[in-house]
């Protein structure tokens, strides 16, 4: 609790006072005016009704009432010992202040009672039996050891019996009934409790010594009435220390009934102790008077009256028992969902009706075990989940049946634990519909309607799944296949496209992957290398452009195939270099195939050391302008990392990072790219912004957020000024940890952009778990060359839905000056491409920067009417 800390600044403050107050005991004789440990006494109890206050106001309004009763029992006190230290007379003997002494005494048993009320489940008259219990049994303890033998030899004079009798009564009460009252507390205010009835029992026994000092005044039954009231005073304020902050109920485990092992120790000993007063006085040859004989008789009573409460008590508890265990035991047999309880083993120890329909048992008897019904491949999941679970609550798990009687059926489980016994609850859900529409949604996804082959959204993600071995792309397209269309009619075309996909699936193996990726183009992903990719590009060109005969008519096609290799974390890079080798084959007479020979990140990989490279200066950083679409003002630059190999020329930002994957310097250029893109844009100017791309396969997210720090940091950056660009591919091929490492980056200021935005299979989900900025929209995807119209109601469309939730697009690869130009009459979005300057050195960024007009002579001027 945030007043913990407050305590130890109590007791330093108590063990001052109380050494003070020892002082003052021998000099403040009574009658002697002032009363010295009274003053003290009167001093720190005000200070303890400030502090009780002031930790009270701190309470919600619904949590005070308690503590205002303890504040008003600290003031009482300070006035009554002000008032005793200063005016004539023993403090015991009747005085101006013992009126109000007696009302600040009553305030604390006040609180116990409204502590009392906050427990759930309070029973009073069980209260009442017990605190009438303990307290005639005090009664009659203090009367025997205490008063009565003073007022039977006759040492007390008659004026003072009224004052003995009445501390020792006090004593007995105070005590006996905030034991009653405390002994069983909510579970949130058990401190506070224990707390206010350990300041009572101090109260009791400086009441008790009071009695005492009035029958033998001696200085050490006056130093003990004055540490029991400055323990009694300590306590109060720690009861306000250790109270909850606000009403109880925001959890149901707070107003739990838990027992204070204080006020047991009380009550216990309060009960046990008079048959031992009266044995020991029996023993001692003293005949019990009548009142102790009468308080002995009362105690019994009580008992017996509380024990018949107790067993009234438990059988109503019994017998609502029994009509809830009936009530549930209906609620859940007549519940659609199931319900079923399992042992340690997983074995069944109860089903509901609905349960057993479900898993498709006979009878309720039948305890078999629950991985019996569960398919052999699924068991050893189905049991982790199960055993491993902790807490109460745990995730919903899915769980595929196969019952003895009945159809396999899917079940949704959500199960929890129940304390102590082993066994685990579930609730069982028939899912099986709602998974079979899902699984027809996905598999409608990521097939093509037509082919019934896997899609282009398939094959991503296959090309993203880390691979065990070699895999090879193949990507082909039909020769002669429009004039197909154009004179046998776009059905025929689609039988013949039927066909193809047929013969495909044919020449591959079972684990390879053919996909249609649109139109007359498909692609097969080989598990192998080259060699067999080879081979089944050769198969492909021999049986494709066999003759076809659809629909009562003969046509024949060819199949041009380019073909590549396919590396980790390279999907795009394998299919930009595929689709490379297949205009290739285009180009040397259609009918053949070609393979991707361009690979010269692998020569860089094998000839030279990335990391050499770095040291060098080899690898460089080049920057595309971006520019505001309605201004046209340059406010910032894209960054890209090359390689000026000097055997093999420069070497674009795919080849560079394919060569440092190789080398497994991967971390080391990411690291590198960060600080010098944020170093050379700094040192350019204070307010442009810089760009970095975050490639498929290379993201180490645990590292990345302290990256881009130590990269902010070491060039004097602000956060905002750097925008990480990641594409879907980088999501796919990261760990589960770059979602996260992305929030905290986005928290810190750093932007986010999304790129190749509107061209993905997921954009929703996207916008929906991360945190953007910006997205860029690579125009070039939207429309076929020169298809200006239908670019500009694509871009409006993407734009729109980007807007819908506030991330500012960008159009990107716009490298049409009339494009460009509508683009900027729109106004709503930057600009980035080959339209502006490309490939400038940090040099050229600064000059552009400096000399906005000189950048946009270089942009080319729309044609008239465009």
């Amino acid at each position: 609790m945030t007043a913990r800390p407050h305590l130890r600044a109590d007791r330093l403050v108590l063990a001052v006072v109380a050494v003070l107050t020892a002082l003052c005991v021998p000099v403040s004789p009574h009658g002697a005016v002032p009363q010295w440990d009274d003053l003290v006494l009167g001093l720190y109890s005000g200070l303890a009704a400030v502090l009780v206050v002031r930790r009270t106001r701190r309470l919600e309004a619904g949590a005070r009432g308690p503590w205002w009763a303890l504040a008003v029992a600290a003031g009482l006190f300070c006035v009554a010992c002000l008032t005793t230290s200063l005016t004539p007379g023993a403090f015991g003997a009747a005085s101006p202040g013992d009126l109000v002494l007696a009302v600040a005494a009553l305030c604390p048993l006040v609180a116990c009672g409204l502590l009392a009320r906050r427990v759930r489940g309070s029973h009073w008259p069980a209260l009442v039996l017990d605190g009438l219990a303990v307290t005639v049994a005090l009664l009659v303890v203090t009367h025997t050891l205490l008063v009565g033998p003073a007022v039977r030899s006759g040492g007390v004079p008659a004026d003072l019996r009224p004052v003995v009798i009445g501390y020792g009564t006090y004593t007995a009460v105070a005590v006996g009934l905030a034991a009653a009252l405390c002994t069983v507390s909510a579970r949130a205010l058990r401190r506070a409790a224990t707390a206010t009835l350990a300041a009572t029992g101090f109260i009791g026994v400086a009441a008790a010594a009071m009695a005492a000092h009035v029958l033998h005044s001696a200085d050490a039954w006056q130093l003990l009435i004055d540490l029991a009231t400055l323990l009694a005073l300590h306590h109060g304020v720690r009861a306000v220390a250790e109270a909850p902050p606000g009403p109880l109920g925001a959890r149901r485990a707070d107003t739990e009934p838990v027992v204070s092992v204080t006020g047991l120790a009380i009550t216990v000993g309060s009960l046990v102790g008079l048959p031992v007063t009266v044995v020991a006085h029996l023993l001692l040859g003293r005949t019990p008077s009548a009142l102790e004989t009468a308080g002995c008789a009362a105690v019994v009573v009580l008992l017996l009256a509380r024990s018949a409460l107790r067993i009234r008590d438990s059988g109503r508890m019994s017998a609502d028992l029994l009509r809830s265990e009936e009530d549930f035991r209906g609620l859940v047999e007549s519940s659609s969902d199931g319900v079923a309880i399992v042992d340690a083993d997983l074995r069944l120890l109860f089903t509901s009706p609905a349960a057993r329909t479900l898993l498709g048992l006979p009878t309720a008897g039948a305890h078999r075990s629950l991985l019996d019904l569960v398919p052999t491949e699924d068991r050893a999941r189905v049991e982790r989940e199960l055993t491993e679970a902790v807490g109460e609550a745990t995730p919903a798990l899915h769980l595929r049946v196969l019952p003895p009687a009945g159809e396999p059926r899917d079940l949704e489980v959500t199960h929890h634990e129940r304390p102590g016994s082993g066994r685990r609850v579930l609730h069982l859900r028939d899912v099986t519909t709602r998974r079979r529409r899902e699984r027809e949604l996905e598999r409608m996804a990521y097939t093509d309607h037509l082919t019934g082959l896997p899609n282009r959204a398939m094959l991503f993600q296959e090309l993203a799944v880390p691979a065990r071995g070699d895999r090879c792309l193949l990507v082909l397209d039909l020769d002669g296949f429009k004039a197909v269309n154009d004179t046998a009619g776009h059905e025929a075309g689609d039988l013949l496209l039927v066909e193809v996909a047929r013969r495909l699936q044919g020449l591959v193996r079972a684990e390879d992957l053919v996909a249609r990726l649109g139109g007359d183009e498909f692609a097969v992903l080989v598990t192998g290398d080259v060699d067999e990719a080879v081979e089944a590009a050769q198969r492909v060109v021999e049986w494709l452009g066999r003759p076809y005969r659809v629909g009562g008519r003969t046509f024949v096609v060819g199949a041009s195939v380019g073909l590549t290799g396919v590396r980790p974390g390279g999907g795009q890079l394998a299919f930009r270099e595929a689709d490379s080798a297949l205009r290739a084959a285009k180009q040397a007479g259609k009918g053949c195939w070609r393979v991707h020979d361009g690979d010269r990140a692998a020569l860089a990989a094998t000839s030279s050391d990335v990391a050499a490279a770095l040291a060098a200066g080899e690898v460089q950083l080049r920057y595309d302008l971006v520019a505001d679409g309605a201004s046209g003002t340059v406010y910032g630059a894209h960054a890209s990392a090359v390689w000026a190999h000097p055997q093999l020329g420069l070497l674009p930002p795919a080849e560079l990072w394919a060569a440092a994957e190789r080398q497994g310097r991967g971390a080391e250029l990411q690291q590198w790219y960060l600080r010098q893109a944020c170093a050379e844009i700094a040192a350019i100017d204070d307010q442009a912004t810089v760009g970095v791309d975050l490639p498929a396969g290379q993201v180490h997210a645990d590292e990345l957020p302290g990256e881009v720090t130590a990269a902010l940091a070491g060039a004097g950056m602000a956060p905002r000024r750097l925008a990480l660009c990641f594409s879907e591919e980088v999501l796919q091929t990261s760990s589960a940890a770059f979602v996260p490492a992305l929030h905290v980056i986005r928290e810190a200021g750093v932007h986010l952009c999304l790129t190749d935005y509107g061209m993905g299979s997921t954009l929703w989900s996207h916008l929906a778990r991360l945190p953007l900025d910006t997205v860029r929209i690579d125009v070039r995807e939207l429309a076929a060359p020169g298809d200006l119209e239908r670019q500009l109601k694509v871009l409006a469309a993407i734009e729109a839905s980007a807007a819908a939730f506030d991330v500012w697009p960008v159009a990107s690869e716009v490298a049409d000056a009339d494009l460009y130009a509508a683009i900027r009459a729109r106004g709503d979005m930057a600009v980035q491409g080959p339209v502006l300057p490309t490939g400038l050195t940090a040099g050229g960024v600064a000059a552009a920067l400096r000399h906005p007009s000189r950048m946009a002579m270089t942009v080319p001027t729309p044609s008239i009417g465009g």
